[in-house]
């Protein structure tokens, strides 16, 4: 068995030489063998262990004893070892008693791995687990990201050693070396599906259909991890793209450029731009994910679902946000622009510096900079944005237009309008950012002094 572990590392690349790993320890067969397996490989991988166990208290003495037989297995062999007890609060409202327990396993794993500086995290997920998730997901209706089961290794941190190894090995590997273990009678209540599904529905499919059922769907489920994560290289590439844009409890796409998917990546795109707003583990059911591909291909701007998680989405014009529901409106701003000066401007994420120059320095070329008449300037200068009753003259017309018109005209969405730079003299608005500049205040051939205005980010 040590070998087909050591393989499974290798292949998978599990672990580095020199790495620091956290063993979650249960008590129980697998976590048993996976600590004792890791402890024979680790001498030549140059492994740091550190065993934590996390008492759930369920089966109250029996699991003391649990926790008693971890540390004396830890010590045994002059390890650190870490535990903790479950928080007995009530578990929340729609999350299965399986998914809570399981939230609160890896919180205190993660604290491990912190406390301790350990890179990997290693748990005792076998063969016969993997089957038990396929089919456990294949019941809940699950996509591909279902289907594929769990993950050798997850996100460069979360290591499973033993998923290529079967329970029979384990208990042989066990019986052989003299060790021992702890036996939890939970893992035959009927109150969890998942021991139904091993007590139950693996054995009558063995039985009636196909006695090689749990190797087959282990192969299926490596067979669609790599479509997955094809799947997944797209997805990662438009989620970067300018399609897509990210602000702090935002993101917002093109509902033209979505309809122009396949329908396969349209569905995955809001999938993970629904999770990249939610902690981890949280999940959004077909439901929900059909409300946004709906909401993307009608035409109804100004059209809001609600989704859980406190987030919701509205459309504006052909841009889809999805937000959360507290989300803090742009305060006005306002600065004085003096010439020369530099105004950091926070809110847009924006320096601006204006210098007084000569007819020579023009250069439209240049897109980050703005020139102005500086005679045509009346009184002093600001930066800030709209305000009620804001008006302008567009360049190359001789009549004035409300700023409110032109956006709604250039189908700014109603979020974005608050964060638009403008800058105004005493009489009216004479620059827009990234649109227009003032017909009034332009430079021409009698122009004798300008004021560039120099536009970059900040470094």
């Amino acid at each position: 068995m040590i070998e087909k572990i050591e393989q499974t590392i290798k292949k998978y690349h599990l672990l580095e030489k020199g790495d620091r790993v956290v063993v979650a320890l249960s008590g129980g067969a697998d976590s048993c063998a996976l600590l004792l397996s890791l402890l024979a490989l680790g001498e030549a991988l140059c492994l740091k262990i550190i065993v934590a166990h996390f008492n759930h208290g369920l089966r109250h003495l029996r699991s003391d004893e649990d926790e008693v037989f971890c540390r004396n297995m830890a010590q045994k062999s002059g390890l650190v070892f870490v535990s903790e007890k479950m928080r007995q609060t009530a578990i929340p409202r729609g999350m299965s008693p399986e998914d809570y327990f399981r939230r609160e396993r890896y919180r205190f794993l993660d604290k491990v791995a912190a406390d301790n500086g350990a890179n990997k995290i290693a748990l005792g997920h076998h063969l016969e687990d993997q089957v038990e998730t396929v089919l456990l997901n294949f019941l809940r209706g699950s996509g591909l990201d279902g289907l594929k089961g769990m993950l050798p290794m997850r996100e460069n941190r979360y290591i499973r050693p033993l998923m290529e190894v079967s329970r029979k090995e384990i208990i042989a590997f066990l019986k052989e070396t003299g060790s021992a273990y702890r036996e939890d009678s939970s893992n035959d209540s009927a109150v969890f599906l998942r021991n139904r599904v091993r007590g139950e529905l693996i054995p009558f499919l063995k039985d009636k259909y196909n006695p090689r059922i749990e190797q087959n769907l282990v192969r299926m489920a490596e067979i669609i991890r790599r479509d997955d994560d094809l799947i997944c290289g797209y997805i990662h590439a438009i989620m970067a793209s300018s399609h897509v844009q990210k602000r702090k409890n935002e993101v917002s796409f093109s509902a033209e450029y979505f309809r122009e998917l396949h329908a396969a990546l349209g569905y995955r795109l809001i999938k993970a731009l629904l999770e990249s707003l939610v902690s981890a583990g949280v999940g959004f059911s077909s439901s929900h994910i059909q409300l946004l591909v709906d909401l993307a291909g009608g035409n109804s701007s100004g059209k809001a679902v609600s989704l859980p998680y406190g987030l919701y989405a509205l459309k504006e014009y052909d841009r889809i946000f999805i937000r959360r529901d507290r989300i803090d409106p742009i305060p006005d701003y306002e600065y004085p622009i003096t010439i020369p000066g530099t105004v950091d401007l926070k809110e847009r994420r924006l320096i601006l510096s204006a210098r007084w120059a000569t007819i020579d320095e023009l250069d439209f070329k240049c897109r980050q900079n703005a020139y102005f008449d500086a005679d045509k300037i009346k009184g002093s200068l600001l930066v800030r944005n709209r305000r009620c009753g804001d008006w302008f003259e567009p360049l190359g017309t001789k009549g004035s237009q409300k700023i409110k018109k032109l956006f709604i005209d250039r189908k700014i969405p109603r979020p974005e309008r608050d964060r638009i730079a403008l800058i105004t003299d005493q009489e009216s608005v004479i620059w827009i950012e990234n649109m227009h500049l003032s017909e009034r205040i332009k430079v021409s051939p009698q122009t004798k002094r300008m004021v560039i205005l120099e536009i970059r980010s900040p470094s």
